[in-house]
Formats: C-alpha cells, structure tokens, sequence
C-alpha cells in the first residue's frame, strides 16, 4: 500500500516538472507563462506555511493547557468555530475551487491497481485543500501539547480524535466533487448546474453586506417589527441549531479533547459518533466513486446543424471575415456556461440591487459603493459588465482550442481577426449594458440626459483603449481552458487577468476626469459629452496604432499559438 500511494505522489511530482519543461513551448516567453501559471500554487503553499505552523503552534498551546489541568482558554473556542466553518467548506469548497480530476482514475484502471486503493489516493490528495490542511495542523498541535504536559492518554484520545476528524473531513469533501462529476456527466444539466454556481454563488456571498447596508434605510417603526419578528423565531431557530451542532464532528471532536486531559474513558461517546460518521461518508464516497468508474463518460447531447439562415449573418459595416470572427466569440459566449455567466452575472447583479433599492426608496450602501439614483445603479453595473467579460478578453485566442488552427488556416489576415475578436468582445459587453442601463433608466429615471448620455460614451472610450491591450495580453498569456467549468480551469493567465483588471480601472479615469471637469470644475454638464466625443476620437486614433502592435505580437506568436491544444493535452 505505501509503495503505492508513494509512486503516486511520484506521478504528481513528474507531471508538475513535465509541465515545467514542456517542450511545446519553443521561446522563452512562452515557458516563463508556463511557469508562471504552473508554480503560482506551489508558491501559495509557501505563503500559507506560516499560517499552519501558527495553528499547530495554537492547537499545542491549548494542550497543553487541558493537560495541566485546566479548563481550557479561549483558544479552544476559537478552534471550535475553525473546525465548524472547515465543515461546512468541505462542502461549499469544491463547487467553487473543483480540485479532483473526473478522467485521471479512470485511466489508472488500466493499472494492476484495486479500486479501494484508488479511492483512497483520491482521498489522500484532499489534503491540498485549505479546508483539511489548516484543520489538519490544529489537531496535530492538540495531542502534542497534551504530551507535553504529561497526559499521554488523553493525547492518543485526542490523537485518534484528530485523525478521525480528519479522515471525515476528506470524505466529505471527496463525495462532493464525485457527486459533482456525476451530476454533470450530461452536458445540458451540467451546463445549467455550472451557470446556477457561478452566478448564484456570488449573489449569496453578497447578500449579508448587502442586508447590512440596507439596515441603514429603515425606519424606527420598521425596525421594530423586524427586532420583534427576530424575537419570536429566534427560539426554534436555536433550538435546531443545538441539535444539529450536538451531532458535527466539529464539536464532537471539542467534547473529547475536553474530556481526554481529565478522564480519556469518557470519551468513548463522542468518539463513537466520530468513527460512525468518518465510516458512512467513506461508506457513501465507495458507492459514488465505484458508479463514476463504472461511467466515466460524459453524455453528450448530439449537436444542432445551424442553419443557411444563420451562416447568412453578417455584421454592418465591416468585411465578411471580420463579421465571421465577431458572431462567433459571440456564440461561444451563448453557448457555454462560463460565457453566460459573463452575459447574465452583471444583469443579476443589477436585479438585486434595483430590487433592494425599490424596498429601501432612498437608496442602499454595499461596502464604500453608495446607489443613491438610478444613474448611480446603471454606471456600477455597467462597469461590473466591462468587468466581468475579462475571462474571455484575456484569454481571446485560446478559449477558441482547436478552432483557433482553423481560424488561422482561413483567408484572414491578423487585422481581420483581432478587429473581429474586438468587436465580438464589445458585443458580449454591450448586451448587458442595454439590459441594465436600459431597466435603470425605466426603473430610477432621474438625472441629468447629459449624465446619462456619459455612460455609452464613456464605456466606447475605455473599450479602445483596453481592446488593443487585451489582444496582446492574450497572445503573450495564453492559457488552454475548458468554458464548461465552474472553477479556475475556465479563467484566464493569472498575469493576464490580473493585468487586465488594472488595465480597465486605468482606461476608465480618463473618462471618469473628463465628466468630473465638466460637471464640476467647470459646472456645464452638458458639455460632457461633448468632451468624451473628442476622447473617443483621440481613444480611435491611439486604437488604431495600439492595434498594430498587437498585430505585430500575435503574428511573432501565431505558431505557440497554434500549438496550445496540443501542448496541453
């Protein structure tokens, strides 16, 4: 069994160092974007050591203060609720960061390898989650500093706690990702389950500071009809809450290292319900892992033919070949979850707030962003939607996979495309950009036309200046990605993403000084249109030349450009 788990932690090890070496790359910028993207999580381990010696250090201290005797400091309090909200992590974490892959044990199959022992290598590598790795220091300092102060027994009590808090922890969170994979074994559903994470899961994350803001808009009388509604729920509410906490293993965990120091062969209780709920997640991850063997294949639904009628589309005003390139990164964005998550997150974000504006009257507070007007509400959303489309700017060339050979192979020169991948972009924005600022106006129609008038203007100059940027950005930092995730595996390079975003803040305060001077300095409102007219022509201009060193970027990358599908496969 050791040689086993050894040789696949020599697997991991090989495949990161072949990913350092890939031989695909063949120039230094293109093994730098590589390594860059291949160590950014070994460099967070680096960075999160301290954390966990300090948490081992933490779990020692409180030991050692139950060995001596004592009851326990506040620090066992505060290790309560880490080991709870690791619970409940257990489950949120792989919706949101999916770690385990769907295929890789699927393939060892072929292996003179049982099936028990590939489960438990699955098992073992959920120990890279922060989710078991900061639990994991903490029971591991508690026995220690119990055996420090001289209670051996109560540190094997509390030792054979911890491992099998542990052993929980990292069942739990690989039966969600194997009930993930199974979910969405059928492309449609897990398309629909992929959109619903991530674009839900964000609007629950922003509900308690939005609700936090909206206390400050309510009236004294308000206030006190929902204090006493509180009052009246909050004694089943409690109720519930202990029973369901009495049977967590985070807190049957706490109830025997507080009983191991004074008297281990009181423990046997909760130890008892440790080892039966570490056996029935491990018992329920056997049976999902053995079906995900059993069918590892996705099911694909049979895709539709388009029709003459929709190969007849073109966009006004530009050649063929640029219409083509535009509709179809606008159909990728139609078609995939990340891409509708790209078209549908800002038009969800501006349902919630116009909803709780309406509730409040007089406007709401969300951290240092204050929504006073419905001008207010369709520039944040705007700007959410220029935002949220980074995903795909960034990363143009590569989200195109094997098509973006075809791409090249067609009778298009550089400029056709990049216009086209430009114009496609600022299509997927300006879908939710009518949405938005369209319902703002219709819901909150106050302010001056002027202002209004800004917003389409001042969006036309910041998308000038960004799409040549974001071109380049694309070829210097490819990343192959899969659109059908819901994890880091469909976002942009790292560097180029974290470019981008500071490309976009830097390219709207032009705009943003321009309607500031007007309105302000010079007190006209009116004539900030007028001023962000004559930006967008200065903006054009810089365009067109920014454009042709984009051009001249891509062609000097066009093969590694090429060869990314086959590099990353």
């Amino acid at each position: 069994m050791l040689r086993t788990l050894r040789a696949f932690a020599w697997l991991r090890s090989r495949v990161l160092i072949n990913s350092l070496e890939r031989r695909g790359s063949r120039d230094t910028l293109e093994r730098v974007s590589i390594a860059v993207e291949q160590l950014a999580p070994i460099l967070l381990l680096l960075v999160l050591i301290p954390s966990c010696l300090a948490l081992c250090a933490a779990g020692a201290y409180e030991g050692w203060t139950l060995g001596r005797g004592d009851q326990g400091s506040r620090v066992l309090e505060v290790i309560r609720y880490l080991l709870l909200s690791s619970l409940v992590l257990c489950v949120v974490g792989p919706l949101v960061m999916p770690a385990a892959e769907r295929t890789s044990a699927v393939r060892l199959l072929l292996l003179p390898i049982g099936r028990g022992m590939l489960y438990a290598a699955q098992c073992i590598s959920t120990f890279a989650d922060l989710w078991i790795l900061f639990p994991l220091a903490l029971v591991t300092g508690v026995p220690l500093g119990m055996a420090a102060a001289g209670a051996i027994p109560g540190a094997l009590v509390a030792a054979a706690a911890g491992a099998l808090l542990i052993a929980g922890l990292a069942g739990l969170t690989l039966l969600v990702s194997l009930f993930i994979h199974l979910l969405v074994r059928d492309r449609k559903r897990g398309e629909f389950i992929a959109l619903l994470l991530i674009v839900g899961l964000p609007m629950l994350g922003m509900l308690p500071a939005l609700m936090q803001g909206q206390e400050r808009y309510r009236g004294g009388g308000r206030r006190q009809r929902v204090e006493h509604a509180v009052e009246e729920t909050s004694g089943w509410q409690s109720a519930i809450e202990r029973r369901a906490a009495a049977i967590a293993p985070s807190e049957l965990y706490t109830k025997v290292v507080r009983r191991a120091a004074a008297n281990p062969a009181t423990t046997a209780l909760p130890l008892a319900g440790l080892s039966v709920a570490a056996l029935l997640v491990h018992g329920v991850g056997m049976f999902v892992f053995a079906r995900v063997l059993r069918s590892p294949a996705g099911t694909n639904s049979s895709r539709r033919v388009a029709g003459k009628a929709r190969s007849e589309w073109r966009l006004p005003g530009v050649s063929p070949g640029v219409s083509a390139v535009a509709l179809n990164q606008l159909r990728l964005a139609l078609r995939t979850p990340r891409g509708r998550s790209t078209l549908f997150s800002p038009v969800a974000v501006f349902i919630m707030f116009a909803v709780l504006m309406l509730r409040n009257g007089s406007g709401m507070d969300f951290g240092p962003i204050r929504l006073r007007s419905g001008l207010g509400l369709a520039v944040f959303a705007s700007y959410i939607s220029m935002l949220s489309v980074s995903p795909l700017a960034m990363n143009q060339f590569a989200v195109d996979r094997a098509g973006l050979t075809l791409t090249l192979l067609a009778p298009l020169d550089t400029a056709a495309l990049l216009y086209g991948k430009a114009i496609g972009n600022a299509l997927i924005i300006g879908l939710p950009v009518v949405v938005t600022a369209g319902g703002a106006a219709l819901l909150f129609p106050s302010g001056h036309p002027a202002l209004w008038l800004c917003i389409p203007l001042a969006l036309t100059a910041t998308y000038l200046l960004l799409a040549p940027a974001a071109a380049a950005l694309s070829a210097v930092f490819p990343r192959a990605v899969d659109l059908n995730s819901i994890g880091r595996g469909s976002n942009a390079h790292g560097a180029a993403g974290l470019l981008g975003t500071l490309g976009t803040v830097a390219a709207t305060v032009p705009s943003v000084l321009i309607v500031v001077l007007a309105t302000t300095v010079i007190g006209e409102t009116s004539l900030a249109p007028a001023f962000l007219i004559v930006w967008i022509a200065i903006c054009l201009a810089a365009d067109i030349l920014l454009f042709r060193v984009a051009a001249g970027v891509f062609d000097r990358r066009k093969e590694n450009l090429a060869m990314l599908e086959r590099s990353s496969s």
